[in-house]
Protein backbone atom coordinates (compact mmCIF):
# COMPACT_ATOMS: atom_id res chain seq x y z
CA UNK A 1 0.00 0.00 0.00
CA UNK A 2 1.13 4.05 -1.01
CA UNK A 3 1.16 6.03 1.72
CA UNK A 4 1.24 9.46 0.63
CA UNK A 5 2.17 11.98 3.84
CA UNK A 6 1.40 15.86 3.43
CA UNK A 7 4.96 17.02 2.50
CA UNK A 8 4.87 14.07 0.10
CA UNK A 9 1.66 15.67 -1.65
CA UNK A 10 2.40 19.07 -1.52
CA UNK A 11 5.85 18.03 -3.16
CA UNK A 12 4.40 16.42 -5.81
CA UNK A 13 1.38 18.95 -6.34
CA UNK A 14 4.20 21.95 -6.54
CA UNK A 15 6.08 19.29 -8.64
CA UNK A 16 3.31 19.47 -11.15
CA UNK A 17 2.38 23.11 -11.44
CA UNK A 18 5.73 24.25 -11.81
CA UNK A 19 6.03 21.80 -14.88
CA UNK A 20 2.63 23.50 -16.74
CA UNK A 21 3.88 26.71 -16.13
CA UNK A 22 6.92 25.83 -17.47
CA UNK A 23 5.22 24.32 -20.37
CA UNK A 24 2.64 27.52 -20.43
CA UNK A 25 5.24 29.58 -20.52
CA UNK A 26 7.26 28.21 -23.29
CA UNK A 27 4.46 27.56 -25.78
CA UNK A 28 3.25 31.34 -25.47
CA UNK A 29 6.98 32.87 -26.09
CA UNK A 30 6.77 30.64 -29.47
CA UNK A 31 6.24 32.72 -32.03
CA UNK A 32 4.76 30.89 -35.20
CA UNK A 33 6.46 31.47 -38.79
CA UNK A 34 4.84 33.55 -40.66
CA UNK A 35 4.13 33.47 -44.90
CA UNK A 36 3.86 36.21 -47.39
CA UNK A 37 0.89 35.68 -49.61
CA UNK A 38 -0.66 37.26 -52.69
CA UNK A 39 -4.38 37.63 -52.90
CA UNK A 40 -5.74 38.06 -56.14
CA UNK A 41 -9.20 39.13 -57.07
CA UNK A 42 -11.70 36.22 -57.51
CA UNK A 43 -14.89 38.31 -58.93
CA UNK A 44 -16.86 36.68 -62.16
CA UNK A 45 -14.68 33.00 -61.55
CA UNK A 46 -15.97 29.83 -60.41
CA UNK A 47 -13.95 27.89 -57.69
CA UNK A 48 -14.19 24.34 -57.51
CA UNK A 49 -12.87 22.20 -54.65
CA UNK A 50 -12.23 18.34 -54.69
CA UNK A 51 -11.47 16.39 -51.48
CA UNK A 52 -9.25 14.04 -54.16
CA UNK A 53 -9.01 11.01 -50.90
CA UNK A 54 -6.72 9.24 -53.38
CA UNK A 55 -9.33 7.15 -54.58
CA UNK A 56 -11.44 7.19 -57.82
CA UNK A 57 -15.06 8.33 -56.89
CA UNK A 58 -18.00 6.14 -57.25
CA UNK A 59 -19.22 7.84 -60.30
CA UNK A 60 -16.15 7.17 -62.42
CA UNK A 61 -17.32 3.88 -62.27
CA UNK A 62 -20.69 4.36 -64.18
CA UNK A 63 -19.04 6.35 -67.05
CA UNK A 64 -17.25 3.00 -68.15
Amino acid sequence: MIVLRKKRLILIGSFLCLSLTAISLKSAFIRPKTVATVTLPVSNKVIVIDAGHGIPDEGDNLLK
